[in-house]
């Protein structure tokens, strides 16, 4: 049986963050119009997505993947199986969504993901909140876009609460950021954290005083200057399962 997803099979190497690329949807869909049907199929999907939860290395990080897509007061057991997380979702989502749908969405708003990147080498603890001035132009562009993608911009970027938004998929869009804060370079392959704002003070010209909450460590993918924002870099970057032998390891 060779039907596998990405980031399922890992490979030695740098390659798609040392996995290969999975046959569902690099190898099967080229075959021919009835291999590109038959890939699509939750025939398919459905085990590929509960092998990830059940992973030894990963499930946790899908887990909670999937739990981000559920209300925040929805009640599901710390011990449910994969088959009743999975249902949830799709039940509080759409029940026809179909389980690749739902890998994919949880691999792109989740797993993988882009960020803004604040610069500044630092030692931070996952769940340790800490706080920063952010006084440069880049970084006061970084954090008004932030805020206004909040619920409540003009409240969330004055002290008030942060309400965060959902996007027309459902996902949850806490304002995050990546922090290199490791003291290497900035550069693909190299580990960062992702930090959420949960408090924020902004002043007279955009300064602004923001409360940090690093929430996962991540490996940095892609790396961009965004256009017309004082050199404010962004990244592609991925999730790392919440295990002190990855933070040793960055």
């Amino acid at each position: 049986f060779v039907a596998d997803a990405p980031l399922e099979h890992k490979v030695p190497g740098p390659l798609l963050h040392g996995y290969r690329p999975g046959s569902l949807t690099s190898t099967f869909p080229l075959v021919d119009r009835e291999f590109h049907q038959l890939s699509n199929l939750d025939y398919f999907w459905e085990p590929v997505l509960k092998r990830q939860v059940l992973s030894k290395d990963n499930g946790m990080l899908w887990r909670e993947a999937l739990r981000q897509l559920l209300p925040p007061d929805y009640e599901i057991l710390d011990e449910a199986s994969p088959e009743e997380i999975i249902q949830a979702v799709r039940e509080h989502l759409n029940r026809a969504l179909s389980y690749k749908a739902l890998y994919k969405l949880v691999m792109t708003t989740h797993i993988q993901f882009d960020a803004p990147v604040f610069i500044m080498p630092c030692h931070l603890r996952i769940g340790e909140a800490y706080g920063l001035h952010l006084f440069e132009p880049r970084y006061r562009i970084m954090i008004r876009d932030l805020m206004n993608a909040c619920e409540n911009p003009e409240e969330a970027s004055n002290g008030g609460q942060i309400r965060i938004r959902r996007s027309s998929d459902g996902v949850r869009r806490p304002p995050l950021l990546i922090h290199a804060c490791l003291g290497s370079r900035l550069a693909p392959g190299e580990g960062a954290c992702l930090v959420q704002v949960i408090w924020c003070n902004t002043y007279e010209y955009g300064t602004a005083d923001v409360r940090l909450l690093p929430v996962a460590w991540c490996r940095l993918d892609r790396i961009w200057v965004r256009p017309n924002a004082g050199h404010l870099f962004y990244a592609k970057a991925m999730r790392l399962p919440s295990k002190k032998e990855y933070y040793h390891s960055l």
